[in-house]
């Protein structure tokens, strides 16, 4: 079993370890039939990919397509979730240049109101010690996801559930009428397996990727083979792996 797609892969117009044409050398020596390049979003002040890069990882990963037949390279963008209305750090000056966009939440942004400072930014990390704001976090973070993919056209959600904890059945549903993958993370504890079972009551699809921050981790598996036989779900329901 083996990833096919990389979809989730970080360089150094992030916090990767390896430039673009380095992930990209790495993916066709073992195998990879396409690797996506997903950076973070402009709203981390650290990791996040500046707007003036935008077009020259294109022309680079342009070049490089042009360069190998043997695999397929895509531009995203892992933009953050910055707010309770569903909000995602970019921008159309920024979308033309991505083949597609993922969105995932992480700590460390820029929230994308003052609002949201104390409505959505602290009630995460204080829910954290706080057991008593656990569900009006669920319920609020559930909320977020599903307004995300009606208002935006995302194509995968970066491990779900991770550092925002969710209900996972209705963003399922959601995730499903709208057309997003879920992501099984190796390097996050979301998707778990007792998550996955639930999620599969509807027509979700799924990815496996390695959110590799460097080429030693590109393509890597980790304990989701152990994941994927635990949650029983069919190899038919994940997009990037083979057999």
């Amino acid at each position: 079993m083996k990833i096919t797609h990389d979809m989730h892969t970080h360089t150094t117009y992030s916090h990767g370890k390896n430039t673009i044409a380095e992930m990209v050398e790495q993916g066709r020596k073992i195998g990879l039939k396409a690797i996506t390049i997903s950076d973070h979003g402009r709203s981390h002040p650290v990791f996040g990919v500046r707007k003036r890069h935008f077009a020259k990882m294109r022309a680079e990963i342009d070049a490089l397509n042009k360069k190998y037949d043997d695999i397929e390279i895509y531009l995203s963008v892992e933009s953050n979730i910055t707010g309770a209305a569903g909000n995602i750090d970019i921008r159309e000056e920024e979308k033309k240049y991505c083949d597609w966009i993922s969105a995932g939440y992480h700590y460390g942004y820029f929230p994308a109101t003052i609002k949201d400072i104390f409505v959505f930014a602290i009630p995460n990390y204080a829910a954290r010690v706080l057991p008593f704001l656990r569900k009006y976090v669920i319920d609020m973070n559930t909320r977020t996801y599903i307004k995300m993919m009606e208002q935006h056209n995302i194509k995968l959600i970066t491990h779900p559930g991770d550092k925002m904890p969710i209900n996972i059945e209705p963003v399922a549903k959601a995730a499903a009428a709208n057309g997003v993958i879920l992501e099984i993370n190796p390097r996050h504890d979301h998707l778990n397996p007792e998550e996955i079972k639930i999620a599969m009551k509807y027509p979700v699809e799924f990815a496996i990727n390695s959110d590799a921050h460097s080429i030693h981790a590109l393509g890597d598996m980790r304990n989701t083979p152990e994941t994927i036989k635990v949650s029983g779900i069919p190899i038919s329901r994940i997009i990037n792996i083979e057999e």
